[in-house]
């Protein structure tokens, strides 16, 4: 009796631990979706800003200080299968090759791996669930890094986020995002009598580092929900596994239960018949 009401409880457990994991799976599945209709032209459109640094053939002065910044992008919510802890094993190596003197972390969770390593976090920011809400991240962060860089806090920034490979894949990746420096080649153009040359290179750059930024933070989150998509699928399967091993175990001991009663019965029966 007192193992079936063990098992009961277990599994009424088991239950309760399923329902989370389905509705973090639904979640997850949402807004990935959300993240990867967007990605293809967050790329694009970063791409394309860059291609006009290059083209009006814009370069950013640096603060005199020679000192490096790293920003993490990492995740709040769990049952990401080791998502944090890659990224913050990369972020530690970046750290001692480039000797980082400011670090932003975005994402709550991994502060103690880094608090545990002696690492000083200067700003840290909760992370997002969803695409709508990272336009109020974004404003926050490009404002806080490019306020510090043009104080002269550090002369520049890398990013340490995950790109988005596909559900369950991802690869770790360094961008540097400041100085502004384009990557492509392309032929100079002839400036434009509409705007100051000024102007425009205070514009340029600025874009640069919203799109740049909202491309990274939208990769990363792309990747954990399809990281944790994968593993709640694979937690959902370990789960039903159990559950159906419990549901054995307790026919099982309710089969015994019911063959020690009629035993019982029987022997009291047979009792009786020899006292008569």
């Amino acid at each position: 009796m007192k193992r079936e009401q063990a098992l009961r409880r277990t599994l009424e457990s088991l239950g309760m631990l399923g329902e989370a994991i389905n509705a973090m799976k639904s979640l997850s599945a949402h807004h990935l979706r959300a993240a990867r209709a967007g990605l293809a032209s967050a790329r694009a459109y970063r791409d394309g800003i860059d291609a006009l640094i290059a083209s009006a053939g814009i370069t950013q002065i640096t603060p005199p200080a020679q000192a490096t910044a790293l920003l993490l992008i990492a995740a709040d919510l769990g049952l990401c299968d080791g998502y944090n802890s890659r990224l913050v094993e990369i972020a530690l190596e970046q750290r001692r090759l480039q000797g980082a003197t400011q670090f932003y972390c975005v994402g709550k969770r991994p502060l103690t791996a880094l608090h545990r390593a002696n690492v000083h976090v200067a700003r840290s920011y909760p992370t997002v669930t969803s695409v709508a809400g990272l336009t109020r991240l974004l404003l926050t962060l490009a404002d806080d890094v490019f306020g510090d860089y043009l104080t002269g806090a550090f002369s520049s920034l890398h990013v340490i986020s995950a790109r988005f490979e596909g559900v369950g894949a991802f690869t770790t990746r360094s961008t540097r995002v400041l100085p502004v420096v384009s990557t492509h080649t392309v032929q100079q153009t002839a400036a434009t009598p509409y705007a100051s040359a000024r102007h425009l290179a205070e514009s340029a750059v600025r874009e640069y580092l919203y799109s740049t930024l909202f491309e990274l933070l939208l990769d990363a989150l792309a990747s954990e929900h399809g990281t944790r998509l994968v593993a709640t699928q694979a937690a959902g399967e370990w789960l039903d596994s159990r559950v159906k091993n419990l549901q054995r175990q307790l026919s099982s001991a309710r089969r015994e239960s019911s063959t020690q009663e009629v035993l019982d019965v029987a022997g009291g029966a047979r009792h009786r018949r020899r006292k008569g």
